[in-house]
């Protein structure tokens, strides 16, 4: 080799995990929205990833060790204080959907106190919720879970976000029609680098990234991932 001559710098290489709440991931499986956006996104940047899907607090726990480096969620404390949010690709709705019976309809979030609901374990979709009605809260691997119980009788309502939600419902073999719907929020999605990562400071490459986010190919190809959930 000659003098001046050195070996090109290996491609930086990254793990990311997503909660795993479908479409946005599957748990324990390198599936779902996230996942396969972060990697459209690594490869626009000129990095890699090793990109799945985590329960809340792993999530976050890799947030602030700086291990998950880049993942896709709704703004929360922890995500905020351990990240940055380097785009906003679209949103997400947080409802929850009960069994219309008798002219039964809810319009306001005091009208489910006392109420059993189910809700995503490991989650803070409803946190807010939580502190402000009593109800009895049931605790659920998956929204599947919960429609299904919902269908049986077993909850009062189920918590539902969407997209998604309502391909579940279908599978679930719950009639659309006899349910009803109350919006609790519609949050922002942000992809989120975190402050611990070597990523957050590769200046060059959380430019490349938030170029690749908000460039047209990237939102196409979200809305490509996007396209069959509702």
């Amino acid at each position: 080799m000659l003098a001046g001559q050195g070996l090109a710098a290996p491609v930086a290489h990254y793990q990311s995990y997503t909660l795993a709440i479908e479409p946005w991931g599957v748990l324990d499986t390198d599936r779902g929205v996230g996942p396969d956006f972060i990697r459209f996104l690594a490869a626009q940047a000129g990095f890699e990833v090793t990109a799945g899907a985590r329960p809340y607090l792993r999530v976050i726990d890799g947030m602030r060790s700086g291990d998950n480096a880049i993942n896709l969620g709704i703004p929360t404390a922890e995500r905020n204080r351990y990240g940055i949010a380097i785009c906003t690709i679209g949103s997400v709705k947080v409802s929850l959907v009960y069994l219309q019976s008798a002219g039964r309809r809810h319009d306001a979030a005091a009208s489910f106190a006392g109420m059993t609901i189910g809700e995503l374990r490991g989650s803070r979709t409803l946190e807010e919720f939580d502190r402000a009605i009593p109800h009895g809260k049931v605790l659920l691997s998956d929204m599947s879970q919960g429609l299904r119980m919902l269908g049986a009788g077993r909850l009062d309502a189920t918590v539902c976000v969407r997209p998604g939600c309502g391909n579940l419902l279908k599978d679930a073999g719950v009639d659309p029609t006899l349910l009803g719907e109350w919006l609790f929020t519609e949050q922002p999605l942000e992809i989120y680098v975190s402050r611990a990562s070597s990523l957050s400071q590769d200046a060059a490459a959380m430019l490349r990234l938030r170029l690749a986010c908000d460039s047209s190919a990237g939102r196409r190809e979200i809305r490509r991932l996007l396209a069959p959930y509702y």
